[in-house]
């Protein structure tokens, strides 16, 4: 909800509808566009490595688990 109403309340600044707008329309295009790439990087592309790794870390765990195994049980089991 934050990065929708300070993409909106830049707006006007990025179409040039306040004073001076050769100076401040560029700041204005380059902040809602940085809104932009991290509201997408914060919502979608983070969770999106975190679960990747926490996949690959538990498929490394099995591996690890698994090239040890367990030693083998020789002779009659005791009493």
């Amino acid at each position: 909800m934050t990065t929708i109403a300070m993409g909106a309340g830049m707006m006007p600044i990025a179409l040039g509808l306040g004073v001076d707008p050769s100076f401040r329309a560029p700041m204005a295009i380059v902040v809602i566009g940085g809104l932009i790439t991290s509201t997408f990087l914060s919502l979608l592309v983070i969770p999106v490595v975190f679960t990747g790794i926490d996949d690959l870390m538990t498929l490394g765990g099995r591996w690890l688990r698994r090239g040890r195994g367990s030693a083998p049980v020789s002779g009659t089991p005791s009493a």
